[in-house]
Protein backbone atom coordinates (compact mmCIF):
# COMPACT_ATOMS: atom_id res chain seq x y z
CA UNK A 1 0.00 0.00 0.00
CA UNK A 2 1.73 3.20 -0.82
CA UNK A 3 2.00 5.76 1.84
CA UNK A 4 1.59 8.80 -0.16
CA UNK A 5 -1.60 9.13 -2.60
CA UNK A 6 -3.66 11.63 -4.01
CA UNK A 7 -7.38 11.95 -4.00
CA UNK A 8 -9.07 10.26 -7.69
CA UNK A 9 -9.44 13.57 -9.39
CA UNK A 10 -5.64 14.54 -9.20
CA UNK A 11 -5.00 12.25 -11.77
CA UNK A 12 -3.17 12.42 -15.30
CA UNK A 13 -4.49 15.18 -18.05
CA UNK A 14 -6.26 16.64 -15.26
CA UNK A 15 -7.46 20.80 -15.83
CA UNK A 16 -7.54 23.14 -12.75
CA UNK A 17 -9.51 26.16 -12.62
CA UNK A 18 -7.30 29.16 -13.57
CA UNK A 19 -6.87 32.61 -11.32
CA UNK A 20 -8.51 30.85 -8.16
CA UNK A 21 -6.74 29.00 -5.28
CA UNK A 22 -5.72 26.04 -6.53
CA UNK A 23 -6.49 22.63 -3.98
CA UNK A 24 -4.36 19.64 -3.83
CA UNK A 25 -5.53 17.28 -1.24
CA UNK A 26 -4.66 13.70 -0.53
CA UNK A 27 -3.28 10.85 2.49
CA UNK A 28 -0.35 10.43 3.41
CA UNK A 29 0.42 7.79 6.24
CA UNK A 30 4.03 8.09 7.28
CA UNK A 31 5.08 11.98 7.31
CA UNK A 32 3.83 15.00 8.99
CA UNK A 33 4.17 16.84 6.01
CA UNK A 34 3.79 16.71 1.76
CA UNK A 35 5.26 19.09 -0.18
CA UNK A 36 3.40 20.12 -3.61
CA UNK A 37 5.06 21.49 -6.53
CA UNK A 38 2.89 23.00 -9.89
CA UNK A 39 3.94 25.10 -12.68
CA UNK A 40 7.06 26.55 -10.34
CA UNK A 41 5.27 27.17 -7.35
CA UNK A 42 5.85 25.08 -4.33
CA UNK A 43 3.80 25.07 -0.83
CA UNK A 44 4.44 22.77 2.23
CA UNK A 45 1.40 21.44 3.81
CA UNK A 46 0.90 19.64 7.00
CA UNK A 47 -0.85 16.13 7.73
CA UNK A 48 -3.26 15.79 9.71
CA UNK A 49 -5.27 12.24 10.55
CA UNK A 50 -3.65 10.97 7.37
CA UNK A 51 -5.12 13.45 5.42
CA UNK A 52 -3.23 16.53 3.77
CA UNK A 53 -4.81 20.06 1.52
CA UNK A 54 -2.30 22.12 0.09
CA UNK A 55 -3.37 25.07 -1.04
CA UNK A 56 -1.72 26.93 -4.08
CA UNK A 57 -2.16 30.77 -5.14
CA UNK A 58 -3.91 31.57 -8.42
CA UNK A 59 -2.42 31.37 -11.71
CA UNK A 60 -3.15 32.04 -15.05
CA UNK A 61 -3.31 29.83 -17.90
CA UNK A 62 -1.05 27.06 -18.13
CA UNK A 63 -0.61 24.02 -20.64
CA UNK A 64 0.94 20.94 -20.09
CA UNK A 65 2.70 20.61 -16.61
CA UNK A 66 3.57 18.63 -13.67
CA UNK A 67 1.88 17.82 -10.52
CA UNK A 68 4.40 16.78 -7.91
CA UNK A 69 4.12 15.61 -4.75
CA UNK A 70 6.61 14.83 -1.88
CA UNK A 71 5.60 12.33 1.23
CA UNK A 72 6.72 9.29 1.89
CA UNK A 73 6.72 8.76 -1.42
CA UNK A 74 6.88 10.87 -4.46
CA UNK A 75 4.14 11.58 -6.89
CA UNK A 76 4.28 12.88 -10.19
CA UNK A 77 0.79 13.78 -12.55
CA UNK A 78 1.72 14.29 -15.92
CA UNK A 79 0.22 16.61 -18.93
CA UNK A 80 -1.83 19.10 -16.00
CA UNK A 81 -3.43 22.16 -17.29
CA UNK A 82 -4.97 25.16 -15.84
CA UNK A 83 -7.66 26.74 -17.45
CA UNK A 84 -11.60 26.98 -16.78
CA UNK A 85 -13.81 24.11 -15.55
CA UNK A 86 -17.02 23.15 -15.56
CA UNK A 87 -19.01 21.16 -13.34
CA UNK A 88 -21.75 19.12 -15.55
CA UNK A 89 -24.70 17.20 -13.03
CA UNK A 90 -28.02 16.60 -13.38
CA UNK A 91 -29.48 13.65 -15.01
CA UNK A 92 -28.90 11.28 -18.49
CA UNK A 93 -29.56 13.94 -21.02
CA UNK A 94 -26.41 15.28 -19.54
CA UNK A 95 -24.71 11.93 -18.99
CA UNK A 96 -25.71 11.35 -22.30
CA UNK A 97 -21.95 10.31 -24.49
CA UNK A 98 -20.79 11.50 -27.76
CA UNK A 99 -21.29 8.25 -29.29
CA UNK A 100 -24.64 8.25 -28.73
CA UNK A 101 -24.93 11.00 -31.32
CA UNK A 102 -23.19 9.81 -34.41
CA UNK A 103 -26.45 8.81 -36.17
CA UNK A 104 -26.55 12.85 -36.48
CA UNK A 105 -23.47 14.36 -35.83
CA UNK A 106 -20.79 11.81 -37.36
CA UNK A 107 -18.74 14.13 -39.50
CA UNK A 108 -18.73 16.98 -36.88
CA UNK A 109 -17.35 14.78 -34.58
CA UNK A 110 -14.75 13.27 -36.50
CA UNK A 111 -13.63 16.66 -38.13
CA UNK A 112 -11.19 17.07 -35.31
CA UNK A 113 -9.50 16.29 -32.36
CA UNK A 114 -9.62 19.09 -28.69
CA UNK A 115 -6.83 17.68 -26.79
CA UNK A 116 -7.29 20.35 -24.45
CA UNK A 117 -10.72 19.31 -23.70
CA UNK A 118 -10.51 16.95 -21.04
CA UNK A 119 -13.30 14.78 -18.77
CA UNK A 120 -13.23 13.68 -15.66
CA UNK A 121 -16.11 11.18 -14.83
CA UNK A 122 -17.37 11.04 -11.26
CA UNK A 123 -18.75 7.46 -10.60
CA UNK A 124 -19.52 7.80 -6.96
CA UNK A 125 -19.21 5.94 -3.94
CA UNK A 126 -22.84 6.73 -2.52
CA UNK A 127 -22.70 6.79 1.29
CA UNK A 128 -25.07 8.99 3.45
CA UNK A 129 -23.11 9.53 6.25
CA UNK A 130 -24.65 9.24 9.99
CA UNK A 131 -25.80 12.79 12.06
CA UNK A 132 -22.69 14.85 12.90
CA UNK A 133 -20.25 12.56 10.71
CA UNK A 134 -18.14 13.95 8.37
CA UNK A 135 -18.83 12.33 4.31
CA UNK A 136 -17.84 9.20 3.84
CA UNK A 137 -17.62 8.53 0.09
CA UNK A 138 -14.38 8.67 -2.01
CA UNK A 139 -13.76 9.99 -5.52
CA UNK A 140 -13.33 7.55 -8.36
CA UNK A 141 -9.63 6.94 -9.59
CA UNK A 142 -9.29 7.56 -12.97
CA UNK A 143 -7.24 9.58 -15.59
CA UNK A 144 -8.91 12.44 -17.34
CA UNK A 145 -9.94 11.24 -21.03
CA UNK A 146 -9.26 13.54 -23.87
CA UNK A 147 -11.67 14.64 -26.80
CA UNK A 148 -9.47 13.24 -29.29
CA UNK A 149 -9.71 10.12 -31.03
CA UNK A 150 -11.96 7.62 -29.96
CA UNK A 151 -12.00 8.65 -26.49
CA UNK A 152 -13.71 11.81 -27.18
CA UNK A 153 -16.94 9.50 -27.92
CA UNK A 154 -17.25 9.06 -24.06
CA UNK A 155 -17.25 12.34 -23.02
CA UNK A 156 -20.59 14.05 -22.44
CA UNK A 157 -22.20 14.78 -25.37
CA UNK A 158 -23.08 18.55 -24.10
CA UNK A 159 -20.00 18.95 -22.26
CA UNK A 160 -18.16 18.29 -25.83
CA UNK A 161 -20.32 20.30 -28.20
CA UNK A 162 -20.08 23.28 -25.33
CA UNK A 163 -16.09 23.06 -24.53
CA UNK A 164 -14.97 22.55 -28.38
CA UNK A 165 -16.71 25.41 -29.12
CA UNK A 166 -15.57 27.67 -25.93
CA UNK A 167 -11.71 26.39 -26.38
CA UNK A 168 -12.19 27.78 -29.92
CA UNK A 169 -13.24 30.96 -28.41
CA UNK A 170 -10.92 31.29 -26.24
CA UNK A 171 -7.73 29.02 -26.73
CA UNK A 172 -7.46 27.73 -23.29
CA UNK A 173 -8.00 24.29 -21.46
CA UNK A 174 -11.01 23.34 -21.02
CA UNK A 175 -11.98 20.77 -17.39
CA UNK A 176 -15.27 18.64 -17.72
CA UNK A 177 -16.10 17.04 -14.13
CA UNK A 178 -18.94 14.85 -15.24
CA UNK A 179 -21.42 14.28 -12.18
CA UNK A 180 -24.27 13.31 -13.86
CA UNK A 181 -26.69 10.57 -13.19
CA UNK A 182 -29.48 8.83 -14.88
CA UNK A 183 -32.32 8.89 -13.24
CA UNK A 184 -31.22 10.87 -10.47
CA UNK A 185 -34.24 13.21 -8.32
CA UNK A 186 -33.11 16.90 -7.67
CA UNK A 187 -33.64 15.68 -3.99
CA UNK A 188 -30.67 13.39 -4.48
CA UNK A 189 -28.56 16.87 -4.76
CA UNK A 190 -30.12 18.55 -1.70
CA UNK A 191 -28.15 18.90 1.48
CA UNK A 192 -29.93 17.48 4.79
CA UNK A 193 -31.25 20.99 6.10
CA UNK A 194 -33.11 22.21 2.72
CA UNK A 195 -34.57 18.13 2.73
CA UNK A 196 -36.35 19.10 5.97
CA UNK A 197 -37.08 22.18 5.04
CA UNK A 198 -38.71 20.77 2.02
CA UNK A 199 -41.13 17.99 3.94
CA UNK A 200 -38.50 15.25 3.83
CA UNK A 201 -38.07 13.94 7.90
CA UNK A 202 -34.62 12.29 9.46
CA UNK A 203 -36.81 9.36 9.54
CA UNK A 204 -37.29 8.90 5.63
CA UNK A 205 -33.01 9.60 5.63
CA UNK A 206 -32.58 7.79 8.47
CA UNK A 207 -32.95 4.76 6.64
CA UNK A 208 -29.82 5.13 4.03
CA UNK A 209 -27.56 6.14 6.51
CA UNK A 210 -24.21 4.77 7.67
CA UNK A 211 -21.09 3.39 5.61
CA UNK A 212 -22.23 0.44 3.68
CA UNK A 213 -25.80 0.89 3.19
CA UNK A 214 -26.50 2.50 -0.08
CA UNK A 215 -24.14 -0.45 -1.12
CA UNK A 216 -26.57 -2.82 0.23
CA UNK A 217 -29.52 -0.83 -1.32
CA UNK A 218 -27.75 -1.04 -4.87
CA UNK A 219 -27.11 -4.86 -4.44
CA UNK A 220 -30.45 -5.43 -3.40
CA UNK A 221 -31.77 -3.37 -6.30
CA UNK A 222 -29.52 -5.35 -9.06
CA UNK A 223 -30.13 -8.41 -7.41
CA UNK A 224 -33.94 -8.11 -7.85
CA UNK A 225 -33.51 -7.34 -11.60
CA UNK A 226 -31.21 -10.46 -11.66
CA UNK A 227 -33.43 -12.89 -10.12
CA UNK A 228 -36.09 -11.53 -12.09
CA UNK A 229 -34.28 -12.07 -15.39
CA UNK A 230 -33.01 -15.53 -14.22
CA UNK A 231 -36.81 -16.47 -13.72
CA UNK A 232 -37.91 -15.41 -16.97
CA UNK A 233 -35.12 -17.43 -18.42
CA UNK A 234 -35.87 -20.67 -16.56
CA UNK A 235 -38.11 -21.70 -19.07
CA UNK A 236 -37.22 -24.94 -22.18
CA UNK A 237 -38.38 -22.47 -24.76
CA UNK A 238 -37.76 -23.37 -28.03
CA UNK A 239 -38.02 -20.47 -30.76
CA UNK A 240 -37.82 -23.11 -33.73
CA UNK A 241 -40.35 -25.17 -33.04
CA UNK A 242 -42.53 -22.33 -31.64
CA UNK A 243 -42.76 -20.18 -34.81
CA UNK A 244 -45.46 -22.22 -36.10
CA UNK A 245 -47.90 -20.58 -33.31
CA UNK A 246 -47.04 -17.01 -34.38
CA UNK A 247 -49.42 -14.17 -35.05
CA UNK A 248 -49.01 -11.22 -37.29
CA UNK A 249 -48.23 -7.91 -35.81
CA UNK A 250 -47.57 -4.95 -37.63
CA UNK A 251 -44.97 -2.64 -36.64
CA UNK A 252 -43.85 -0.24 -35.62
CA UNK A 253 -46.04 -0.07 -31.82
CA UNK A 254 -46.54 -1.31 -28.39
CA UNK A 255 -48.21 -3.96 -29.79
CA UNK A 256 -47.20 -5.84 -26.18
CA UNK A 257 -50.50 -4.99 -23.53
CA UNK A 258 -50.94 -6.40 -20.21
CA UNK A 259 -47.93 -9.33 -20.39
CA UNK A 260 -44.81 -8.99 -18.68
CA UNK A 261 -41.79 -11.28 -19.62
CA UNK A 262 -40.27 -12.33 -22.51
CA UNK A 263 -41.60 -12.32 -26.94
CA UNK A 264 -40.45 -13.22 -29.81
CA UNK A 265 -40.30 -10.24 -33.13
CA UNK A 266 -39.91 -12.49 -37.00
CA UNK A 267 -39.41 -11.06 -39.92
CA UNK A 268 -38.92 -12.54 -42.93
CA UNK A 269 -37.42 -10.22 -45.79
CA UNK A 270 -35.43 -11.85 -49.18
CA UNK A 271 -31.94 -10.63 -50.24
CA UNK A 272 -30.24 -11.21 -53.54
CA UNK A 273 -27.75 -8.62 -52.67
CA UNK A 274 -23.76 -8.96 -52.25
CA UNK A 275 -22.63 -11.33 -48.62
CA UNK A 276 -20.12 -9.63 -47.54
CA UNK A 277 -19.20 -5.84 -46.52
CA UNK A 278 -20.29 -4.02 -43.68
CA UNK A 279 -24.35 -4.19 -42.74
CA UNK A 280 -26.16 -2.47 -39.93
CA UNK A 281 -29.70 -3.04 -38.80
CA UNK A 282 -31.40 -0.42 -36.98
CA UNK A 283 -34.08 -1.11 -34.60
CA UNK A 284 -35.18 2.09 -33.48
CA UNK A 285 -36.21 2.08 -29.67
CA UNK A 286 -37.39 -0.92 -28.16
CA UNK A 287 -39.38 -1.74 -24.65
CA UNK A 288 -37.66 -3.16 -22.78
CA UNK A 289 -34.43 -5.33 -23.49
CA UNK A 290 -33.83 -7.36 -26.50
CA UNK A 291 -31.19 -9.50 -28.38
CA UNK A 292 -31.69 -9.85 -32.00
CA UNK A 293 -30.36 -12.67 -34.27
CA UNK A 294 -30.16 -12.69 -38.15
CA UNK A 295 -30.11 -15.93 -39.34
CA UNK A 296 -29.70 -17.60 -35.80
CA UNK A 297 -26.43 -14.90 -35.74
CA UNK A 298 -26.46 -12.96 -32.93
CA UNK A 299 -26.14 -9.46 -34.43
CA UNK A 300 -26.49 -6.82 -30.90
CA UNK A 301 -28.21 -6.88 -27.46
CA UNK A 302 -29.13 -3.95 -25.61
CA UNK A 303 -30.10 -4.36 -21.61
CA UNK A 304 -32.61 -1.15 -21.21
CA UNK A 305 -34.96 0.78 -23.19
CA UNK A 306 -33.39 4.19 -24.04
CA UNK A 307 -29.98 3.57 -26.10
CA UNK A 308 -31.00 3.36 -29.99
CA UNK A 309 -30.07 -0.59 -31.37
CA UNK A 310 -27.77 -0.11 -34.12
CA UNK A 311 -26.32 -3.31 -34.91
CA UNK A 312 -23.47 -3.86 -37.05
CA UNK A 313 -22.60 -7.13 -38.50
CA UNK A 314 -20.84 -8.47 -41.27
CA UNK A 315 -22.53 -9.69 -44.53
CA UNK A 316 -21.59 -12.49 -44.87
CA UNK A 317 -24.40 -13.79 -42.29
CA UNK A 318 -26.64 -12.99 -45.14
CA UNK A 319 -27.96 -15.68 -47.90
CA UNK A 320 -29.32 -15.30 -51.16
CA UNK A 321 -33.10 -15.66 -51.03
CA UNK A 322 -35.33 -15.87 -47.62
CA UNK A 323 -33.92 -14.78 -44.41
CA UNK A 324 -34.98 -14.26 -41.13
CA UNK A 325 -34.68 -11.74 -38.39
CA UNK A 326 -35.72 -12.47 -34.95
CA UNK A 327 -35.79 -10.24 -32.05
CA UNK A 328 -35.99 -11.54 -28.52
CA UNK A 329 -37.23 -8.86 -26.15
CA UNK A 330 -37.93 -8.45 -22.48
CA UNK A 331 -41.31 -6.89 -21.33
CA UNK A 332 -40.77 -5.56 -17.91
CA UNK A 333 -43.69 -3.41 -17.62
CA UNK A 334 -46.53 -4.73 -18.73
CA UNK A 335 -46.73 -2.86 -22.15
CA UNK A 336 -43.88 -3.03 -24.88
CA UNK A 337 -42.61 -3.40 -28.30
CA UNK A 338 -41.39 -1.26 -31.41
CA UNK A 339 -41.58 2.49 -30.56
CA UNK A 340 -43.28 4.78 -33.42
CA UNK A 341 -41.21 7.21 -35.01
CA UNK A 342 -37.76 5.78 -34.96
CA UNK A 343 -35.78 4.66 -38.08
CA UNK A 344 -36.20 0.58 -38.72
CA UNK A 345 -34.38 -0.57 -41.58
CA UNK A 346 -31.49 -3.47 -42.62
CA UNK A 347 -28.47 -1.41 -44.48
CA UNK A 348 -26.36 -3.71 -47.13
CA UNK A 349 -23.65 -2.47 -49.67
CA UNK A 350 -26.80 -3.18 -51.98
CA UNK A 351 -29.07 -0.77 -50.32
CA UNK A 352 -31.47 -0.26 -47.55
CA UNK A 353 -34.43 -2.68 -46.79
CA UNK A 354 -37.27 -1.22 -45.08
CA UNK A 355 -38.26 -4.22 -41.83
CA UNK A 356 -41.33 -2.39 -41.05
CA UNK A 357 -45.02 -3.66 -41.68
CA UNK A 358 -45.68 -7.19 -41.00
CA UNK A 359 -43.79 -9.35 -38.33
CA UNK A 360 -44.55 -12.42 -36.44
CA UNK A 361 -45.17 -12.35 -32.55
CA UNK A 362 -44.95 -15.39 -30.38
CA UNK A 363 -44.92 -15.75 -26.23
CA UNK A 364 -41.62 -17.26 -24.49
CA UNK A 365 -42.79 -16.50 -21.29
CA UNK A 366 -45.16 -14.72 -18.94
CA UNK A 367 -44.16 -13.40 -15.97
CA UNK A 368 -45.57 -11.35 -12.45
CA UNK A 369 -44.51 -7.50 -13.48
CA UNK A 370 -41.86 -6.30 -12.39
CA UNK A 371 -41.73 -3.97 -9.76
CA UNK A 372 -38.19 -2.42 -8.52
CA UNK A 373 -37.46 -0.13 -5.67
CA UNK A 374 -35.86 3.24 -6.70
CA UNK A 375 -32.45 3.79 -7.81
CA UNK A 376 -30.02 4.71 -5.38
CA UNK A 377 -29.59 7.88 -7.20
CA UNK A 378 -33.10 8.77 -6.42
CA UNK A 379 -32.60 8.66 -2.99
CA UNK A 380 -32.52 11.87 -1.35
CA UNK A 381 -29.05 13.16 -0.09
CA UNK A 382 -27.11 10.54 -2.10
CA UNK A 383 -25.50 12.61 -4.59
CA UNK A 384 -24.86 15.39 -2.59
CA UNK A 385 -22.53 13.85 -0.25
CA UNK A 386 -21.63 11.35 -2.98
CA UNK A 387 -21.01 13.79 -6.27
CA UNK A 388 -20.98 17.47 -4.74
CA UNK A 389 -18.68 16.80 -1.12
CA UNK A 390 -16.52 14.52 -2.44
CA UNK A 391 -15.45 17.69 -4.70
CA UNK A 392 -16.03 20.58 -2.52
CA UNK A 393 -12.80 21.77 -2.96
CA UNK A 394 -11.86 21.67 -6.72
CA UNK A 395 -12.33 25.34 -7.75
CA UNK A 396 -14.57 25.53 -10.87
CA UNK A 397 -15.68 28.05 -13.19
CA UNK A 398 -19.38 27.86 -13.76
CA UNK A 399 -22.33 25.00 -13.17
CA UNK A 400 -24.23 23.03 -16.02
CA UNK A 401 -27.35 21.51 -15.07
CA UNK A 402 -29.78 19.56 -16.83
CA UNK A 403 -32.00 17.62 -14.43
CA UNK A 404 -35.92 17.31 -13.36
CA UNK A 405 -37.43 14.66 -16.23
CA UNK A 406 -37.65 12.40 -12.64
CA UNK A 407 -39.13 14.92 -10.89
CA UNK A 408 -41.99 15.52 -13.59
CA UNK A 409 -44.05 13.31 -11.98
CA UNK A 410 -44.47 15.55 -8.81
CA UNK A 411 -43.20 18.73 -9.71
CA UNK A 412 -45.41 20.52 -7.19
CA UNK A 413 -46.18 20.31 -3.12
CA UNK A 414 -46.06 24.11 -2.30
CA UNK A 415 -44.83 24.96 -5.16
CA UNK A 416 -43.65 28.81 -4.91
CA UNK A 417 -44.96 30.92 -7.51
CA UNK A 418 -44.05 34.34 -6.36
CA UNK A 419 -40.29 35.18 -6.78
CA UNK A 420 -41.06 37.56 -3.50
CA UNK A 421 -41.73 34.98 -1.47
CA UNK A 422 -38.90 32.68 -2.73
CA UNK A 423 -36.61 35.17 -1.59
CA UNK A 424 -38.21 35.75 1.49
CA UNK A 425 -37.97 32.39 2.39
CA UNK A 426 -34.08 32.19 1.56
CA UNK A 427 -33.72 35.65 3.47
CA UNK A 428 -35.95 34.44 6.80
CA UNK A 429 -35.19 30.82 6.42
CA UNK A 430 -38.15 28.46 7.63
CA UNK A 431 -37.15 28.37 11.83
CA UNK A 432 -37.22 24.86 11.68
CA UNK A 433 -40.43 24.13 9.89
CA UNK A 434 -41.41 21.67 8.03
CA UNK A 435 -42.93 22.73 5.06
CA UNK A 436 -43.27 20.63 1.60
CA UNK A 437 -42.50 22.40 -1.77
CA UNK A 438 -42.28 22.37 -5.19
CA UNK A 439 -39.77 22.12 -7.85
CA UNK A 440 -38.67 25.77 -8.27
CA UNK A 441 -38.51 25.93 -4.23
CA UNK A 442 -36.11 22.85 -4.56
CA UNK A 443 -34.20 24.61 -7.41
CA UNK A 444 -33.49 28.18 -4.98
CA UNK A 445 -32.49 25.37 -2.23
CA UNK A 446 -29.70 23.44 -4.28
CA UNK A 447 -28.38 26.04 -6.21
CA UNK A 448 -28.14 27.82 -3.00
CA UNK A 449 -26.07 25.44 -1.48
CA UNK A 450 -24.15 24.77 -4.77
CA UNK A 451 -22.75 28.36 -4.20
CA UNK A 452 -21.99 28.35 -0.75
CA UNK A 453 -19.46 25.06 -1.61
CA UNK A 454 -18.59 26.20 -5.03
CA UNK A 455 -18.71 30.37 -4.19
CA UNK A 456 -21.07 32.26 -6.50
CA UNK A 457 -20.08 30.77 -9.60
CA UNK A 458 -22.80 31.67 -12.70
CA UNK A 459 -25.05 28.75 -13.94
CA UNK A 460 -26.40 27.28 -17.28
CA UNK A 461 -29.60 25.52 -16.73
CA UNK A 462 -31.24 23.51 -19.50
CA UNK A 463 -34.71 23.63 -19.75
CA UNK A 464 -35.98 19.82 -20.68
CA UNK A 465 -36.89 18.60 -23.92
CA UNK A 466 -40.95 17.82 -24.99
CA UNK A 467 -41.34 14.01 -24.22
CA UNK A 468 -44.57 12.04 -24.15
CA UNK A 469 -43.71 8.43 -22.55
CA UNK A 470 -44.95 5.99 -25.52
CA UNK A 471 -46.29 3.56 -22.43
CA UNK A 472 -48.77 6.27 -21.51
CA UNK A 473 -50.51 6.18 -25.18
CA UNK A 474 -51.13 10.01 -24.44
CA UNK A 475 -51.34 12.18 -27.59
CA UNK A 476 -49.85 15.81 -25.53
CA UNK A 477 -46.55 16.49 -23.35
CA UNK A 478 -47.96 15.48 -19.51
CA UNK A 479 -49.09 18.62 -17.34
CA UNK A 480 -45.78 17.36 -14.94
CA UNK A 481 -43.89 17.71 -17.82
CA UNK A 482 -44.95 21.04 -18.48
CA UNK A 483 -44.79 22.16 -15.00
CA UNK A 484 -41.29 21.27 -15.07
CA UNK A 485 -40.50 23.52 -17.77
CA UNK A 486 -41.99 26.40 -16.97
CA UNK A 487 -40.48 26.72 -13.52
CA UNK A 488 -37.17 26.23 -15.55
CA UNK A 489 -38.12 28.72 -17.91
CA UNK A 490 -38.52 31.18 -15.21
CA UNK A 491 -35.30 30.39 -13.32
CA UNK A 492 -33.69 33.68 -13.74
CA UNK A 493 -36.99 35.45 -12.19
CA UNK A 494 -35.75 33.85 -8.34
CA UNK A 495 -32.51 32.46 -9.17
CA UNK A 496 -29.12 34.94 -9.77
CA UNK A 497 -26.64 34.78 -12.51
CA UNK A 498 -28.53 32.12 -14.55
CA UNK A 499 -29.40 31.71 -18.14
CA UNK A 500 -31.58 29.18 -19.62
CA UNK A 501 -31.34 26.98 -22.74
CA UNK A 502 -33.78 24.95 -24.15
CA UNK A 503 -32.82 21.39 -24.98
CA UNK A 504 -34.60 21.19 -29.06
CA UNK A 505 -38.21 18.78 -29.08
CA UNK A 506 -36.99 15.58 -30.31
CA UNK A 507 -38.53 13.93 -33.77
CA UNK A 508 -39.70 11.58 -32.30
CA UNK A 509 -41.58 13.03 -29.35
CA UNK A 510 -41.52 9.73 -27.76
CA UNK A 511 -37.63 9.92 -27.53
CA UNK A 512 -36.21 10.80 -23.76
CA UNK A 513 -32.60 10.54 -24.71
CA UNK A 514 -32.63 13.03 -28.27
CA UNK A 515 -29.65 12.37 -29.94
CA UNK A 516 -29.80 16.44 -31.01
CA UNK A 517 -27.05 17.52 -28.51
CA UNK A 518 -24.98 19.71 -31.15
CA UNK A 519 -27.27 22.36 -31.43
CA UNK A 520 -27.66 22.23 -28.08
CA UNK A 521 -23.93 22.35 -26.86
CA UNK A 522 -23.52 25.77 -29.10
CA UNK A 523 -26.59 27.35 -26.74
CA UNK A 524 -24.85 26.28 -23.85
CA UNK A 525 -21.57 27.55 -24.76
CA UNK A 526 -22.87 31.08 -26.01
CA UNK A 527 -24.51 30.95 -22.74
CA UNK A 528 -21.05 30.24 -20.59
CA UNK A 529 -19.33 32.44 -22.45
CA UNK A 530 -21.65 35.60 -21.92
CA UNK A 531 -21.84 34.56 -18.34
CA UNK A 532 -18.52 35.05 -17.90
CA UNK A 533 -17.99 38.42 -19.46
Amino acid sequence: MDSTKLSGIYSNGMVLQRNKDIVIEGFENAKSEVTVTLAGQTVSAPVIEGKFKAVLAPMDVVFDTVLKVEGTDTIEVGDVCIGDVFMLAGQSNMELPVGRTLELNREEVEAGDYPYVRQYTLTPDLDIPNIGEESICTLPESDWIKAAGDSKKALSAIGFYAAKRIFEEKNIPIGLILNAQGGSTIEAWMCDEDLYASGISENELSQYRGKGTLKKYVERWQQLSADWRAKADDNDFNIEESVKDARPVTLPGIVVKDFSGIVWFIKEFDYDGVLEGDCLLRLGDLIDADTTYINGIEVGRTEYQYPPRIYRFDGSILKQGKNTIMTRLIVEQEFGGFVEGHPYYLKTPSGVIDIMGEWKNVAEIKCPKFNPIPMAQMLPAALYYASILTIKNIAISQIWWYQGESNAGDPDGLTMSDSELAKKILEQGTDGAVNPCGYDQKMIRTFKKFREIFGEVPMVLVKMADYINPLTFESEVPEGWRKIQELQERAPEYISNVKVVTAPTPDPIYELHPQNKSGLGADVAKASIELSI
